[in-house]
C-alpha cells in the first residue's frame, strides 16, 4: 500500500461550515487534512463569484483539500486547468490546497436528482472516465468520497467494489468510505461489514468517515484497517475534537475536557479575525456566530446550517 502523507484525523466538508476560519481552528487543534465545502465543478468553471470564492486556501500552514462535484469529464478537466493555473500563478485560493477529491458521497435529493453525487456510482464506465482523469490531470494528490450505492439494493449489488477496483487500477492516493446508502438517515449505522470488506479489497488507504464523535469511535474505524477517520458534526463549534481524539489514541484513556466561556469566546475571536481577514462569506460567519453563542449558553447538540441561519 502506498504511503499515507496526510496524518489520520480528517475535517469532512461541509456546507455553511468549512471556511478558512474554521478549518483553521480545527488544524490549530489537531486536524491533519482539512476540506472546503463541496465546490460544483460547473459553475467553478464559468467563474461564478460565489462559487470560486469558495477556494479559500490563503494560509500555508492549515493543509486543505478541495473537494468537486461532478459528472462531466469535459468539466472535470476544465476545472483541473482552472486549479493546476491558480497554484502556477501562486493564487493565494489555491496555491496552499493539498489535495483535489471527487464527491460522490452527498446524499442531497437535489445532487442525486441531476445524476450527480452517488448516483454516478453504479455507472462503471463514466466512473472509470471520470477517475482516470482525475489521476492523469490533477496538479495535487487525488482521492474520491463514495457511499455504498444510491440504495439497499445498489449495496446488495456491491456498486461499491466496483468503484475500489477502479480506484485500485487508476492508483488514486485514498478513498474515503461514508459506508451507508444515500437513503440511510443520518442517524443510521454504517455497515462495518461492507467497511471491512472494502479494506480488503482496497490497495489505497481508506479513509472511514461517518459517526465520528469520539476517540473510541474513531479508534473503532482504524483498528479495522482505516488509514484515517473523517469528522463532521462532531467538530461543530468544537475544534478541540481532534486533539481529544488524538490522546486517545495515544493513552487508550477517554478525553473529554468541559470547556469555560473563556474557551469558545478565545476561539470565536480567532475565528472572527481570520473571516474579517479573508472576507469570508456571510453564511459561514453567522452560522458560526450563532454556534459559538449557543455554546456558550451550554447547548452542545448539532444544528445543522440550513436550519440555525433561519434563527438569525
Amino acid at each position: 500500500m502506498t504511503p499515507f502523507p496526510f496524518g489520520r484525523l480528517w475535517l469532512s466538508p461541509m456546507e455553511s461550515v468549512s471556511d478558512l476560519g474554521f478549518r483553521t481552528l480545527c488544524y490549530d487543534h489537531g486536524a491533519s487534512l482539512t476540506f472546503t465545502e463541496m465546490i460544483r465543478a460547473s459553475a467553478f468553471v464559468q467563474g461564478n463569484k460565489a462559487t470560486t470564492s469558495l477556494v479559500d486556501s490563503y494560509t500555508p500552514p492549515v493543509k486543505t483539500g478541495l473537494q468537486l462535484l461532478v459528472s462531466k469529464k469535459e468539466i472535470l478537466q476544465k476545472a483541473l486547468a482552472m486549479i493546476r493555473r491558480g497554484i502556477e500563478k501562486k493564487d493565494g485560493r489555491f496555491s496552499n490546497l493539498s489535495v483535489i477529491d471527487l464527491n460522490f458521497g452527498c446524499p442531497s435529493p437535489e445532487i442525486i436528482g441531476k445524476g450527480h453525487g452517488p448516483a454516478l456510482l453504479k455507472r462503471t464506465a463514466k466512473m472509470k472516465e471520470l477517475l482516470t482523469t482525475l489521476r492523469k490531470e490533477s496538479p495535487l494528490p487525488c482521492g474520491i468520497k463514495i457511499r455504498l450505492g444510491l440504495n439497499e439494493m445498489e449495496k446488495a449489488q456491491k456498486v461499491y467494489l466496483r468503484v475500489i477496483e477502479i480506484a485500485n487500477e487508476i492508483g488514486l492516493d485514498y478513498v474515503t468510505v461514508h459506508a451507508k446508502t444515500a437513503a440511510d438517515p443520518s442517524s443510521a449505522s454504517i455497515d462495518w461489514n461492507a467497511l471491512q470488506e472494502i479494506i480488503a479489497k482496497s490497495k489505497i488507504p481508506v479513509v472511514g468517515n461517518g459517526l465520528v464523535v469520539d476517540g473510541p469511535s474513531a479508534k473503532r474505524m482504524l483498528d479495522v484497517g482505516c488509514s484515517a477517520v473523517m469528522i463532521a458534526r462532531a467538530a461543530v463549534g468544537n475544534p478541540w475534537i481532534f486533539e481529544e481524539i488524538d490522546a486517545h489514541l495515544r493513552t487508550g484513556k477517554q478525553v473529554h475536557s468541559e470547556k469555560t466561556v473563556a474557551d469558545y469566546k478565545t476561539a470565536w475571536n480567532k475565528y472572527v479575525a481570520i473571516a474579517s481577514k479573508h472576507g469570508t462569506k456571510r453564511k459561514f460567519y453567522d452560522y458560526h456566530q450563532r454556534i459559538f453563542k449557543l455554546r456558550m449558553e451550554g447547548d452542545m447538540s448539532y444544528h445543522s446550517p440550513s436550519r440555525i441561519l433561519e434563527w438569525v
